[in-house]
């Protein structure tokens, strides 16, 4: 589980500047921020593969559906485990994790309590905690749209092409 707060360090001033002036380059180049997000990712993934081969591969080297089904499955569960962390983060980790969990464990007596704590309470690090317990889901999440072949303007397509039937079904009372 999330040890308290070890993210939210990640958020110190010279090194937010530095992840901001990439973003802003990035769209000064004329570039797609998410496109950069998933070749991010899969170099992160050649490396692993590279380093750790017995456990790791490479996106680009999945061949065979069952290649994909366990790559899809292994990333699913990694994302679980970082929903747990998520849910936990949501508690505030300030309040220590055992506290923190009893937003989503609803026996525990500070159930109630903990589920109407506003999001403006937080203090700047929980935020940034619970910021990055997501960032992680999008990391296993980015890496089942690359093992199946997505690019960023492919899943943008794909998206509102979905979206439309989506609002099609809801409109006609699917």
């Amino acid at each position: 589980m999330a040890e308290f707060n070890s993210c939210a360090k990640l958020t110190n001033e010279k090194d937010y500047k530095e992840a901001e002036a990439l973003y802003e380059s990035i769209l000064a180049r004329g570039e797609d921020p998410y496109q950069t997000i998933m070749n991010m990712q899969n170099s992160l993934q050649d490396e692993l593969a590279e380093k750790l081969p017995k456990y790791n591969k490479s996106p680009y080297k999945l061949e065979t559906m069952g290649d994909i089904l366990d790559w899809t499955r292994k990333n699913e569960e990694a994302m679980r485990d970082e929903f747990r962390e998520l849910y936990n983060a949501m508690g505030g980790m300030s309040n220590g994790e055992k506290a923190a969990s009893a937003i989503w464990k609803n026996w525990k007596a500070d159930h109630d309590k903990m589920r109407n704590v506003k999001y403006s309470d937080f203090s700047p690090e929980d935020k940034a905690e619970l910021m990055f317990e997501a960032i992680d889901i999008v990391h296993f999440w980015t890496n089942i749209m690359n093992g199946i072949g997505f690019d960023a303007k492919e899943m943008f397509v794909m998206y509102a092409l979905k979206q439309a039937e989506n609002l099609r079904r809801y409109n006609n009372g699917y």
